[in-house]
């Protein structure tokens, strides 16, 4: 892999999670917002529908970041790697530290699981909150 293959990699890489990031946030917020205006509406079994598909969605989205970011993550060290033996010459790479791609990852993963219980607990709030209110 050349050096303009590697870097041309982590780019893409970078930026499919990012965009998944945005998808998973707009999923989130659309689920907020349904949840503010429908969730008293719901029968229980469309609940269960509307949980175990948003469930489903949000599982897809954040293992597809730690997917990302593992792959991300070691190209990463790959290319740490290929700069330290001379085979690549990117003066200006890999000034982070190996620890702080690896700590993104964790970061987003918390982030995918802290928006879904989060949106879960909103969801079931919504729906008490209103409910014992008429």
């Amino acid at each position: 892999m050349t050096e303009y293959e590697a870097y041309d990699t982590v780019m893409s890489l970078a930026s499919q999670t990012y965009s998944l990031m945005f998808g998973y946030f707009s999923l989130v917020f659309g689920f907020l917002v349904m949840s503010h205006m429908a969730a008293r509406k719901l029968s229980s079994k469309l609940v269960v529908v509307v949980i175990g598909l948003y469930t489903l969605a949000c599982l897809v989205i954040t293992l597809n970041f730690y997917a990302l970011n593992v792959d991300l993550d070691n190209l990463y060290l790959f290319m740490l790697a290929q700069k330290q033996s001379g085979a690549y010459d990117l003066a200006w790479f890999g000034m982070n530290p190996p620890w702080v791609p690896q700590s993104l990852t964790v970061f987003q993963v918390l982030l995918g699981l802290g928006g879904y219980f989060g949106s879960i607990f909103f969801f079931f709030h919504s729906r008490r909150t209103v409910s014992s209110a008429q």
